[in-house]
């Protein structure tokens, strides 16, 4: 198979080739259902992010809050400082800030990872990362704060530019980007990225965007060996139950036994004789009965002692004090009643006496039902206990039970007819009663059932069991194929744009290792992501003096780091990664000189098109940079007493090149004419710098995009063309301008560095008469440059 699109998504993918397949519909169907909906497209997430500024204060090496300002864009800085500087601790902060875990310290033991807090701070530590995202001309704001002693102990926000408030980490949907372009290479990874094939495979592979694609396999896989373990099953369990019906002398085993050892046994024929003719009802019936509730005698008991002692009590009260308080409460409530009723004062309706029912009485007779009914609270609550004793008794009653044998009918209409009566000698003797009925009928059938042949009813089950599972298998083997069909296509496609898009990576890993093997002898070929599951791993086609090997058994510490570096890269640097940064931490250990040359050229030819951070203690590397004039910008970090840590610009690249024409023309030891010769391109190599800095900031200060910016710098060929993009000028203005905001001197100074490297002789005379040598002019000039804009 070809690969396809790159623009393509997965599922338009998959349809498209589906739709030439050629495979049944039902197969297609399984695939898609698999592969299932797309996902939304993701928004929200920031893209062209770079790092503008890195703040750590009580964390690892650093105490007093120190922080690291990086130049914009892209470009190659370095972090340099001896041992303990602290300069990691800026490398490990923008790690923990963005996904508050420290690769370092994985698998390590508590020792490590209660280590983190700086000893000489006596605040809680805290990171800041503000980073740079295209299109904003305000920075995005990451910070992470601790709370306790352990480095879990943290929590970290976002300030996103125009917001108010703080939010999650999470609102800047950047976890799975994390995840599938990491941008940090910390060195414990960079030494240990070989170690485990499958955690290789992992990291490699999820650049290449499969991840649905490799769950639908999944899926296809795991319904095909479900289903393929359920027809295995079914022909295993049909063993032991024919070994069961073949000794049973019983026409209905010998039948299903002469069934069930054909090849296609009818089911509906096996089930027939499993669920049984009368006889078999009648055995269901018995079993009915054996399982038979009635009434519970004990309950049945208990209830109606309870309402025979609410019915002594509410006897009692009938003629006690109580009683009559009620009584005469009553006839008081009748009797104000009846006054209210009379619109006022009058005779009493008993006794005829006049002007007895007034208000007076009234009040007299109301405090004194108040008094009786309080009086007569003790028998109401002898009269509640008697409808709840009857009400629990009464819930005893229940409905005849479904295959209830006639015997007991007459009894038990008997027992739903005391839920009507308050007869409680009733109740209890016919509860008892049946109770008693009942269980004489579950021990005369438990009897019954224990004299009948159990061992074909105890097989019955079984042979029904089965008969519902090969039902089921019957409906798989025509599934199965089709489920085969579709693994089987799903997984070659998977194959094949795994092995696509894995080409691409694998060319540019090969290319970092071209420059970085810098004399080693062994050879980086074909880049293969192969098997799956706990089978998946990194296959390397590599070469030691030309003989195919296992180059990681002979490979030293310095080249296994290079080819991690090399096949890190790759996946830092896809197009889908929405990091325009990477963070690289000490990559320059265990290499020989000729490699860190190699790394130093690798890493300029990532920095044409990416924001590039490397923390190193080894001066190698900015030797190496210094040496092959490699654009950079050298940062130094020194600790001081207390875990005080400084940060000075080392070299930039107007200073570097402006140090190496002093270091020309100052070498006694060069021949006449060389720093001559020399000169005018430091020069220009100088202002063009300046230039560079000065437009890249013009620029992105504008709110133009990282990415536009990039490439326009990289379009500018000329020193006429950067210049022009740094003063937003057209080429042949730039000269005009410097003499207008600058001075006529400028001008000059511009135009004799632009041809001074063609023109020597005319480099010299546009300087010869001032009184000054070419440094002093364009140091100044690239100083107003820089101070201007």
């Amino acid at each position: 198979m070809s690969s396809s699109p790159a623009h393509a998504t997965l599922h338009d993918i998959v349809q498209t080739r589906l739709a030439a397949s050629g495979l049944p519909a039902e197969a297609r169907g399984l695939v898609l259902s698999a592969l299932g909906e797309p996902p939304p497209a993701p928004s929200g997430s920031p893209t062209g992010v770079y790092l503008r500024a890195i703040t750590v204060a009580g964390f690892r090496g650093i105490g007093r809050p120190a922080r690291l300002q990086l130049p914009q864009g892209n470009g190659l800085v370095v972090v340099t400082g001896r041992n303990g500087s602290g300069k990691s601790s800026f490398a490990e902060a923008v790690e923990m800030a963005l996904t508050g875990q420290n690769s370092r310290w994985n698998a390590r033991s508590q020792v490590w990872t209660s280590s983190f807090k700086n000893l000489h701070s006596q605040t809680n530590p805290e990171i800041e990362v503000e980073l740079l995202v295209s299109g904003e001309s305000r920075p995005t704001v990451v910070r992470r704060e601790w709370t306790g002693a352990r480095v879990e102990d943290s929590s970290a926000a976002v300030r996103r530019p125009g917001q108010g408030s703080e939010q999650p980490l999470s609102a800047l949907n950047l976890a799975h980007a994390l995840t599938a372009h990491r941008p940090f290479l910390p060195y414990a990874e960079l030494g240990g990225a070989l170690d485990k094939p499958s955690d290789l495979y992992d990291k490699v592979s999820g650049i290449l965007g499969l991840g649905p694609l490799t769950e639908a396999c999944k899926v296809l896989r795991d319904q095909k060996n479900a289903l393929g373990k359920k027809v295995a099953a079914s022909r295993q369990a049909l063993l032991p139950l024919l070994s069961a019906l073949s000794p049973v002398d019983d026409p209905r085993a010998r039948a299903a036994y002469a069934e069930l050892s054909g090849n296609r046994p009818d089911l509906s024929a096996v089930e027939a004789l499993a669920v049984g003719d009368g006889a078999q009802a009648e055995l269901r019936a018995l079993r009915r009965m054996a399982e038979l509730v009635g009434p519970d005698a004990q309950a049945v008991r208990e209830a109606a002692e309870r309402v025979r002692t609410a019915s002594r009590a509410l006897e009692t009260i009938r003629h006690g004090a109580a009683e009559d308080a009620r009584e005469r409460a009553e006839l008081l409530d009748r009797a104000l009643a009846y006054h209210r009723g009379h619109q006022g004062d009058g005779a009493c309706p008993v006794c005829e006496a006049p002007d007895r029912l007034d208000e007076a009485w009234a009040v007299r007779a109301r405090a004194e039902v108040t008094r009786l009914r309080e009086e007569a609270a003790s028998a109401e609550a002898v009269r509640a206990e008697s409808r709840s004793a009857w009400a629990a008794a009464r819930r005893l009653i229940g409905d005849p039970p479904a295959g209830m044998p006639e015997s007991l009918t007459v009894s038990w209409r008997e027992w739903q007819a005391c839920r009507e009566g308050e007869d409680i000698g009733r109740f209890a003797e016919v509860g008892t009663r049946l109770a008693e009925e009942c269980r004489l009928v579950r021990e005369e059938a438990a009897k019954r059932l224990a004299d009948q042949d159990n061992r074909w009813n105890d097989l019955v089950g079984a042979v029904a069991a089965w008969c519902r599972e090969a039902r089921e298998v019957t409906e798989i083997r025509i599934r199965l194929p089709l489920v085969k069909l579709a693994d089987e296509w799903l997984h070659e496609v998977h194959d094949d744009l795994r092995a696509a898009r894995m080409s691409a990576q694998g060319q540019d890993a090969r290319m970092y290792w071209a420059i970085m093997r810098q004399q080693s002898n062994v050879s980086l070929g074909e880049i293969r992501l192969a098997g799956n599951r706990t089978q998946r791993k990194v296959e390397l086609d590599v070469t030691v003096d030309e003989v195919p090997g296992a180059a990681l058994g002979v490979m030293s510490q310095g080249e296994l780091h290079a080819l991690a570096l090399s096949l890190f890269l790759p996946r830092a640097l896809a197009d889908e990664s929405p990091f325009r940064f990477l963070v690289i931490d000490d990559p320059v250990q265990s290499m020989d000189p000729a490699k860190v040359d190699g790394l130093a050229q690798v890493l300029e030819t990532v920095a044409e098109f990416r924001q590039v951070v490397v923390f190193t203690h080894d001066t190698r590397l900015t030797e190496a940079i210094r040496r092959l004039r490699i654009r950079a910008t050298i940062l130094e970090v020194t600790r001081k007493e207390r875990s005080e840590v400084e940060i000075e610009v080392s070299d930039d690249p107007v200073e570097r090149a402006l140090k190496d024409a002093r270091s020309v023309v100052g070498d006694p030891r060069l021949p006449d004419g060389v720093a001559a010769a020399v000169l005018p391109g430091l020069c220009r190599v100088a202002l063009e710098s300046a230039f560079v800095e000065v437009a890249r900031r013009r620029l992105l200060t504008a709110d133009t995009e990282h990415d536009v910016v990039e490439r326009r710098i990289a379009e500018a060929r000329r020193s006429s063309d950067i210049a022009a993009l740094a003063l937003g000028v057209e080429p042949g203005e730039v000269v005009g301008r410097l003499n207008r905001t600058i001075g006529a001197w400028a001008g000059e100074v511009f135009r004799a560095c632009n041809r001074g490297a063609h023109d020597q002789e005319g480099f010299e005379a546009a300087f010869r008469g001032t009184g000054k040598d070419p440094i002093e002019y364009v140091t100044k000039l690239a100083r107003r440059l820089r101070e201007a804009n």
